[in-house]
């Protein structure tokens, strides 16, 4: 065992679950490990609610009134959105983020989705780690990927949007005696490992090189109880968020010869009265285990995310509609691999009916699924986390590297 560290994990951007629950099943396991925890979040109530052990303190920020790019296509407009395609803005981040690794005495730092904090700790004698899903790693090339595209190609616009952000990094980097960036991706390489928790199939923008794939940390959680009201019928999970339309979507989809489980967050008491009359359906409360949950569907109905991985990993096909563009990334992806099939943002009922009956009714979906699956059937998830804590303090990085 190594004596004890300090070890930092930053969160800046991002939708908050998954970058929560990422880093709160890192930050566990450094703390059974013996290491002090310091979890820098842009949300500080919800990083003290995954991680109560750990000291808790705000992420710094660059206030704007209104972000210029908000639908983003890509990082660097990402990055200038929260001020780093401006040297000013660039410099109080920088000074923000060098003190509060003084203030801590971090010896190492986990960044997922911080992109000011992997600018500003740039040369800093610590251990420096990236944690992502693909989505906020770009692929290593001199031009970023589009995060948008279905839209036009890629337009001389965000060519210059890029260069402009690219000269005020590297503006910041000379200020301080650092070289500079032959482009921005380079950024992304300058950390001593990347741990990105999916898999080479459905990273957002293509496998990437110089990475190791982690595959998708188990977080345990509660089976379900399944109805019964048909014998023998398939198994449909529906993983969503409460949104308008949620209620005659899972109407429209009890009237099918299925039994099925919802675990929906933030679904109110009323929505759940409207559909007590339906004998095929069941809620789950609480913490779901996805895995088991998986195995026991047939099918699984999901807006993205995590939980594609995770469930096509048991084997199981997933049907997903997204409501966001990293959801639509994931997505397209999975669909690319055949064990998946992507709705259109917004889909009416009767069209994600129609896709989960289509979906049910040909085997190829659940075949290339297992397939998928039989992939990584050796992928050790213990393992992988005891690397990633390895990477944070000292030890060899192991696992997985990718060779794409």
């Amino acid at each position: 065992m190594s004596s004890p560290r300090t070890i930092m994990l930053t969160w800046e951007m991002g939708g908050g679950h998954g970058h929560l629950v990422r880093l709160g099943r890192i930050g566990k396991a450094l703390i059974k490990a013996g290491h002090r925890l310091v979890f820098v979040s842009r949300d500080v109530a919800a990083a003290r609610a995954q991680l109560p052990e750990a000291i808790c303190l705000q992420a710094p920020f660059h206030l704007v009134p209104a972000p210029p790019y908000p639908k983003a296509a890509n990082l660097a407009e990402i990055m200038d959105n929260i001020g780093l395609g401006q040297t000013d803005s660039i410099a109080e981040l920088t000074a923000s983020w060098l003190t509060l690794v003084e203030r801590t005495g971090a010896d190492a730092v986990a960044m997922d989705f911080s992109p000011g904090a992997l600018l500003a700790l740039q040369a800093l004698p610590m251990r420096r780690v990236l944690i992502d899903n693909g989505y906020s790693h770009p692929t290593h090339t001199p031009t970023l990927p589009s995060l948008r595209p279905w839209e036009s190609s890629y337009t001389d616009f965000h060519d210059r949007i890029e260069l402009r952000v690219l000269a005020a990094v590297n503006a910041s980097l000379k200020q301080r005696g650092l070289p500079p960036l032959a482009h921005l991706s380079e950024l992304f390489l300058r950390v001593d490992a990347i741990h990105l928790m999916t898999i080479p199939e459905l990273d957002h923008t293509g496998p990437k090189t110089q990475v190791h794939y982690r595959g998708y940390l188990d977080h345990g959680g509660q089976t379900p109880v399944w109805p019964r009201r048909y014998p023998n019928a398939p198994r449909l999970l529906i993983m969503l968020k409460s949104f308008r339309g949620l209620v005659p979507l899972l109407a429209a989809l009890s009237t099918l010869e299925l039994d099925l489980v919802i675990a929906v967050t933030g679904l109110d008491a009323d929505s759940q009265a409207a559909l007590a009359d339906k004998e095929n359906l069941s809620f789950h409360e609480g913490w779901l285990d996805l895995r088991a949950a998986a195995r026991q569907a047939d099918l699984v109905l999901c807006a993205g995310g995590d939980a594609v991985g995770i469930v096509l990993l048991q084997g199981t096909p997933v049907c997903v509609l997204p409501f966001f563009d990293e959801q639509r990334l994931t997505a397209e992806r999975a669909a690319a691999s055949g064990a998946a099939l992507a709705l259109p943002a917004g889909a009416p009922p009767e069209a994600v009916v129609a896709a989960i009956q289509q979906m049910l009714a040909k085997p190829s979906y659940a075949q290339r699924a297992a397939k998928l699956a039989g992939r990584y059937r050796g992928l050790d998830q213990a393992a992988e986390l005891a690397a990633i804590v390895g990477s944070l303090v000292g030890s060899e990085v192991g696992g997985r590297r990718s060779e794409v």
